[in-house]
């Protein structure tokens, strides 16, 4: 299949002598998806419990044709990255077409690489993951995790059979982190009235991680300042000196959080300042006194954190899903999240969990469509029921 248009190597090629080139495009990424799906994996292992997770793994996204590669595989560790050394290995012995393999990344320590590869050694997808003793993961989780991920970043959607053969399992096309994100743009809508040279959002988790990108439009520069190491290694903006005033400091901290004055938060300097206020139908008094409140309307949540508003949303969507004909019942697959991030410092092991499909649902076989775009339509409508507003203080 793969040689049959040389695909996509020629085609991807010249479109970047010609300039036309502007990155990965959609019919390429829908050509993985099929080829991953229709064809014969190879898994190199010489570990039973390993090959039978991967397997499992596999066919949670309906990939069946999936044998084991018994390859000795300790002395690939001597290589520069040994996991995709297995890999192209298997390439060697086979005639399947991708091979799956997971090893150490690079040097001792570096943690864990899974890459997938065509018979011709190419990569198709790969993702990283830290130290066992970073993550603190069982092999069987960590496995998981990791081929789970694989196939998610190029699109693929987990759909597999129910307990029993009159039933089906439909995750949800999105994750807690994706109704995180459209919680964060609603957050952003009333702050788009501020314009200027420099922004700061003080605060990542979890709004300061998406509010940025609804507001860099408004801002030549964006920076984000945490007092967590671990919060600040997953801000896609850069960390702020102090020596420089800001036009507008966003301050999300919330309860509990950074001291913010007007003129001040935290240390940094800004000609105005915006603090989240903490409070919704539970009030919470902070001794802060910035320029202006960024306040949820309603009683949507009991804070206005945008972590407790997702967990709300989700639990509002799957109370609301198990009243459709076919439904058995519906898992808002939610998990303390935090604890991971903060606790065990690891802002992988905190994304690995966000980016699981947001909820889970067990249906009668025949409503699998029409259940999941259901989904999609309560979070939609869930979203738009959330509002905030300004409050000159």
């Amino acid at each position: 299949m793969w040689k049959e248009r040389d695909f996509p190597f020629k085609e991807a090629y010249l479109q970047s002598l010609s300039g036309e080139r502007k990155g990965d495009r959609p019919e390429e990424v829908e050509y993985l998806r099929r080829y991953l799906k229709s064809s014969k994996w190879g898994i190199i292992t010489d570990n039973p419990l390993k090959f039978k997770i991967f397997k499992n793994t596999l066919s949670i996204f309906g990939i069946d044709r999936v044998v084991q590669l018994n390859v000795p595989t300790d002395a690939f560790d001597l290589l520069q990255m040994p996991a995709l050394g297995k890999a192209l290995a298997g390439s060697k012995i086979s005639d399947c077409e991708l091979l799956l393999a997971r090893g150490r990344l690079g040097l001792p320590g570096s943690g864990a690489l899974t890459v997938l590869v065509n018979s011709c050694g190419d990569i198709v997808s790969a993702v990283t993951s830290p130290p066992h003793v970073v993550h603190g993961f069982s092999l069987e989780t960590a496995l998981f995790l990791d081929t789970f991920r694989l196939l998610s970043r190029l699109g693929l959607k987990p759909l597999h059979k129910g307990i029993t053969e009159k039933t089906k399992t439909v995750y949800s096309a999105y994750t807690l982190l994706d109704v995180a994100r459209k919680i964060s743009e609603r957050k952003a809508e009333p702050l788009k009235r501020f314009k200027g040279e420099k922004l700061l959002i003080v605060g990542g988790y979890l709004n300061g991680f998406f509010i940025g990108e609804f507001l860099k439009g408004n801002f030549r520069e964006v920076y984000l300042y945490d007092v967590e190491q671990t919060v600040l290694e997953l801000s896609p903006f850069p960390v702020p000196d102090k020596n420089v005033e800001f036009d507008l400091i966003l301050d999300l901290t919330g309860f509990g959080g950074a001291p913010a004055v007007s003129g001040n938060v935290a240390g940094f300097k800004g000609k105005v300042v915006v603090s989240e206020d903490p409070s919704g139908s539970g009030k919470f008094k902070t001794e802060k006194r910035p320029d202006y409140f960024l306040k949820l309307k309603g009683e949507k949540g009991k804070t206005s954190g945008t972590m407790t508003l997702t967990v709300n949303t989700v639990r509002e969507i799957s109370r609301e899903v198990e009243e459709f004909e076919g439904v058995l019942y519906a898992i808002p697959n939610l998990f303390f999240a935090e604890s991971l991030l903060f606790g065990l410092k690891s802002g992988r092991a905190f994304l690995d969990v966000m980016e699981f499909p947001a909820l889970t649902v067990s249906v009668k076989r025949g409503g699998v469509f029409h259940i999941k775009e259901k989904l999609k339509e309560l979070l939609d409508e869930k979203v738009q029921e959330i509002e905030f507003e300004l409050e000159r203080v």
